[in-house]
């Protein structure tokens, strides 16, 4: 009895599940059952992610958006710039405004305790993550491989094709 026990959660774990994503599929399995290799390859995209968060839950001593994302490490130039030219872009066209929600998370409101993983499609290196205090809040971010580093090169707006957004 006990082996057949074993027998099934050793299947459970080596087979995984797939969600239909478009075309794509992507992998549904619970981070702990992702192998080492997957998981080195967002481990920075969950750490930039979570690290932002914290940053905006800072209500007064804040590090303003761009500056925290050009003194972090974990995204690409790409990413950078282009949440940059967002930004400047909309203060042109609503100098008193700008913008109006954040362009990394792709919304005013977002999980205050941060995010997990819900899927990852290791051949286009998108991930799918969602709030871990709010499950329903999902967000797509891209991964990308720089000098053998991997790095956060599109979450939320940014980098991310009308397409692949997460549905709001």
């Amino acid at each position: 009895m006990s082996k057949l026990i074993i027998a099934s959660k050793i299947f459970i774990i080596i087979s995984g599940s797939q969600i239909e994503k478009g075309n794509k599929n992507i992998s549904t399995e619970k981070p702990n059952k992702i192998s080492c290799q997957e998981r080195n390859k967002i481990e920075n995209a969950l750490k930039f992610i979570n690290e932002y968060v914290a940053n905006s839950n800072k209500i007064g001593d804040r590090i303003y958006i761009i500056d925290w994302v050009n003194s972090n490490n974990l995204t690409t130039k790409s990413f950078k710039a282009e949440l940059k030219r967002i930004i400047e872009n909309a203060y042109k066209t609503e100098p008193k405004v700008g913008l109006n929600f954040d362009p990394v998370l792709d919304a005013q409101d977002y999980p205050k305790n941060g995010f997990g993983l819900e899927a990852f499609d290791e051949k286009t290196n998108y991930l799918i993550i969602r709030g871990k205090d709010w499950q329903e809040f999902k967000l797509i971010m891209k991964i990308t491989l720089v000098n053998e580093h991997w790095l956060v090169d599109g979450c939320g707006l940014i980098n991310i094709p009308e397409t692949k957004k997460a549905k709001r």
